[in-house]
């Protein structure tokens, strides 16, 4: 039984009798003992899941889900379920529709969301660390060609940059970093969120908020008249923010958003699919990064085997994982002449793809290979994240 284990042990089984209401004293230490653990562990969400005998508490850690400690008695499930909601300012009353809310606990902002579930309610709660310190470009794990590559593009006067990949793959990570990179006094920028998850001191950051008719593409609208150089918009979500993301990198802005795509390429082909005019996109793109995490060998225990390669061990200091942190792979399409040409004349994907190639696009699999002989992470981690089929 490790530490934490014990500690809750004790509190479950000292106020077993007390776990009634959400501002009981049992239940206020229960909530803080489950945050601080999360804290400690940097996990990036929690799960918290009522089942048939027990509440079962699962932590995302360097993007695994992990339950590392005991379940909860099913009787705390509901006195649990309204404190986090009364923290996150929910309406503790809906208990049979979806909510979200939000926490902040010791630095750490926290957005909860609810479910129904068989009659219970789940909760998963995103944690985001505010005082952490934002990336330099440096830092984000490019190997030298892909930085320049990505300099390159965020040094452009005007045009539009998008980073795609899943939930989770650190997109949000390198906006911020692009956007710290291009932070100063002669440029003015602004951001669109949702949610806004770092501030950034010297950027002009805005919530969206649906409720208010501050939609993506309601924000966009307004800063443009904003006399702005710089944007991001958190997510091209939809055929209309998309158009006049498009329009806003015609007219003299360099723009940052992020896109839902397979891959780079594929990025290019989903904004035709949307209805974005080839010549407009041809005109603007200065280029896609794909990118996704996968797991860092673990420093302290990592074996280097006889074919050069190196094995995930498990120890103490990763907790029996072999792995400690995260790394991003990289895919940087850069949009030069003849691509441009291709993305006006074409709507293929496979040609599309070819001429990148061609022109030297270096692939997430790729990139995924120099990083495993560099000895950052394992064969078996970057098939797990890429799929056997794309990782060959």
């Amino acid at each position: 039984m490790n530490d934490f284990d014990e500690r809750l042990s004790k509190l479950i089984h000292r106020e077993r009798h007390n776990f009634a209401g959400s501002s009981s004293r049992a239940i206020v230490e229960l909530v803080n003992l489950l945050f601080d653990f999360a804290i400690k562990l940097r996990a990036s969400d929690m799960h918290i899941e009522p089942f048939e005998d027990a509440l079962r508490v699962r932590y995302r850690i360097d993007g695994q889900l992990q339950e590392l400690h005991q379940p909860l008695p099913l009787r705390v499930a509901e006195a649990l379920t309204a404190r986090i909601k009364i923290l996150a300012r929910m309406d503790t009353t809906a208990a049979f529709v979806p909510l979200d809310g939000a926490i902040r606990f010791d630095n750490v902002e926290m957005r909860v969301a609810s479910m129904p579930s068989h009659g219970a309610e789940s909760l998963t709660i995103r944690l985001l660390d505010i005082s952490a310190e934002l990336h330099k470009l440096s830092e984000l794990g490019f190997t030298s060609d892909n930085e320049k590559l990505f300099r390159q593009m965020i040094n452009s006067a005007s045009g539009m940059i998008i980073l795609t990949g899943p939930m989770n793959s650190g997109k949000s990570t390198t906006l911020y970093a692009a956007l710290r990179e291009l932070n100063q006094p002669s440029r003015s920028i602004m951001t669109l969120e949702d949610p806004i998850e770092q501030h950034v001191e010297g950027i002009s950051q805005v919530q969206v908020n649906e409720k208010t008719g501050l939609t993506f593409a309601a924000g966009l609208r307004a800063m443009l008249r904003m006399d702005c150089n710089v944007l991001m918009v958190g997510e091209a979500r939809d055929a209309e923010t998309s158009k006049i993301a498009v329009r806003a990198a015609l007219t003299g802005h360099l723009l940052f958003t992020t896109l839902h795509a397979a891959d780079s390429c594929s990025a290019v082909f989903r904004l035709l699919e949307m209805g974005v005019e080839p010549y407009l996109l041809a005109a603007t793109l200065n280029g896609v990064v794909a990118q996704r995490l996968v797991r860092k060998l673990c420093p302290r225990c990592k074996k280097l085997l006889a074919d050069g390669s190196y094995q995930a061990v498990g120890c103490e200091n990763c907790r029996g994982t072999g792995y400690s942190g995260r790394l991003a792979l990289h895919e940087i399409f850069r949009v030069d002449k003849n691509l441009r040409a291709l993305i006006l004349s074409s709507r293929n994907l496979d040609e599309i793809r070819s001429a990148a190639l061609d022109a030297g696009l270096k692939t997430l699999a790729f990139d995924a290979h120099e990083k495993i002989r560099a000895g950052l992470t394992t064969l078996d981690e970057v098939s797990r994240v890429l799929g056997d089929e794309n990782f060959a």
